[in-house]
């Protein structure tokens, strides 16, 4: 019998490739040498965003602590009660509330529903749930990223309800 979603193991990054880590300072160090200009237009973007981070910041922080006073009392329990638990894996339901959580740009514990748009209600940038929230649900729930093609959620992932099915037509090692 499978454990419980609450003891399901958290989210573990990979490791930085020590080879590509090596080029990588390598690159950093022959464009310091041979072009310094270069140096300073990368300096200079990096200072651009970090100016524009610190006045978009705030009115991100608003935003999600209004989303969060609308949605006092919710917790991933009500989040769970969307779901059918005889057929849909307690762990996928776990592990997206808590990666998806993980993944807004805001130190506020913003409550996530089930019919949360990815996009509109919880702002997420479409290469966050490509890149990262895939890969981190993927790995907590055990389910694999082989022929997605074919799951009938595939191209339709909106919402939070629908990246929750989209894994639960996922097989894998784990999966019941």
């Amino acid at each position: 019998m499978k454990p419980a979603s609450r003891f399901m193991p958290k989210f573990e990054p990979k490791k930085a490739n020590k080879f590509a880590s090596f080029c990588l300072i390598s690159l950093v160090i022959a464009i310091l040498i041979y072009k310094p200009i270069y140096i300073a237009c990368i300096a200079l973007l990096i200072l651009l965003v970090i100016t524009w981070g610190k006045f978009e910041q705030p009115k991100i922080e608003k935003y999600y602590e209004k989303l969060c006073e609308e949605r006092r009392g919710l917790s991933i329990c009500e989040f769970a009660k969307e779901f059918d638990a005889k057929t849909v894996d307690t762990w996928i339901i776990r592990a997206t509330y808590e990666q998806l959580q993980a993944a807004l740009p805001t130190k506020h514990i913003v409550p996530i529903k089930a019919s949360d748009n990815l996009f509109d209600t919880l702002k997420l940038d479409e290469d966050v749930i490509d890149l990262d929230l895939v890969e981190e649900i993927a790995q907590r729930t055990g389910r694999g990223l082989e022929n997605y093609e074919n799951n009938p959620y595939y191209g339709k992932v909106t919402t939070a309800r629908n990246l929750v099915l989209f894994f639960n037509h996922q097989t894998g090692a784990n999966a019941s």
